[in-house]
């Protein structure tokens, strides 16, 4: 019988994931990840927010957002924006990001759920969740690396490209001046996010006894027609 204790699955889903995954099918648990999933989250957006200089924050998402918004447009919707406490911004960013990644997982387990009533495989929604909550634990260690950069540099006019030093934009040096939407989320994906998808891919095939092939078909399936729709609508 598999260890199905938090610490036995955390330590297993990084040194022998092949065992986490069977404890999570024999006993789907999610307190751990998900905690450390909203705790590490929050506390990105919280810092960042309130140690960027709103207003010059504020004026550069305006004017790449809006090319139409003048530059007295502009400069009253800032002024009227900083009169807000930065750590108003930190509060409103925690619960935002908590909330989006907290959907993210659950429509993530949803779409696995989906997959099983097709394909018959018995696979509850449960397992799926657990599933994907541990399989997404090494990007902890990015979220990690995004609050030490934030503590160790001076935040005030950085970028939100440029908070996470693991991101292969970021490891590159490549510059995402003129870049498109699609463009830039390709170059914000950092090395621990695709140790996840690996470990997603693995989990598949250990929880339905499928071949690698479909496993991989079912789990990049979505992120490809993801980039599909983003490169078509970046082209029109």
């Amino acid at each position: 019988m598999a260890d199905t204790s938090f610490l036995a699955i955390a330590t297993n889903i990084f040194t022998a994931p092949s065992e986490a995954f069977a404890a999570l099918k024999e006993r789907p648990r999610v307190l751990l990840p998900v905690l450390l999933f909203l705790v590490c989250y929050s506390a990105v957006s919280f810092v960042y927010m309130k140690s960027v200089d709103i207003g010059w924050f504020l004026e550069t998402q305006m004017r790449a957002g809006n090319a139409a918004l003048t530059d007295e447009q502009i400069t009253q919707a800032v002024n009227a924006a900083t009169r807000i406490s930065p750590t108003v911004y930190g509060a409103l960013g925690a619960v935002s990001s908590s909330f989006f990644i907290f959907l993210v997982l659950f429509l993530s387990a949803l779409y696995y759920t989906g997959a099983s009533f097709v394909t018959g495989d018995g696979i509850k929604l449960k397992q799926w969740f657990a599933l994907v909550c541990w399989t997404w634990l090494p990007t902890v260690l990015g979220v990690i690396a995004q609050i030490v950069n934030l503590s160790i540099n001076d935040a005030r006019f950085m970028l939100q490209d440029a908070i996470n030093p693991l991101s292969f934009g970021n490891l590159l040096s490549i510059d995402r001046a003129g870049a498109t939407i699609l463009q830039r989320v390709l170059l914000g994906i950092d090395i621990t996010a695709i140790w996840a998808v690996v470990l997603a891919v693995m989990g598949y095939q250990a929880f339905t006894k499928s071949s690698i092939v479909k496993a991989a078909a079912v789990v990049l399936g979505p992120l490809v027609v993801i980039v599909l729709i983003g490169t078509l609508l970046a082209l029109r």
